[in-house]
């Protein structure tokens, strides 16, 4: 089963989520926010691509 909570700022998500932990055992809580942070941080290091599709060539701009 998957659950996913959403709304809107202060109306209580996280003491949600943390209710539900404690209702369902097992329960495997996977922040999208947490996830984002640890991609970008596992990334860092790395060149990326810029792309402006608005340009008529395919060259991409490489950043650092």
């Amino acid at each position: 089963m998957t659950v996913r909570t959403n709304g809107l700022f202060g109306v209580g998500k996280p003491t949600l989520t943390a209710e539900l932990v404690q209702a369902l055992p097992g329960t495997v809580v996977a922040d999208p926010e947490d996830i984002g942070s640890a991609v970008r941080s596992a990334l860092r290091s790395h060149r990326r691509e810029h792309r402006n599709y608005e340009r008529t060539d395919s060259t991409p701009t490489v950043t650092s």
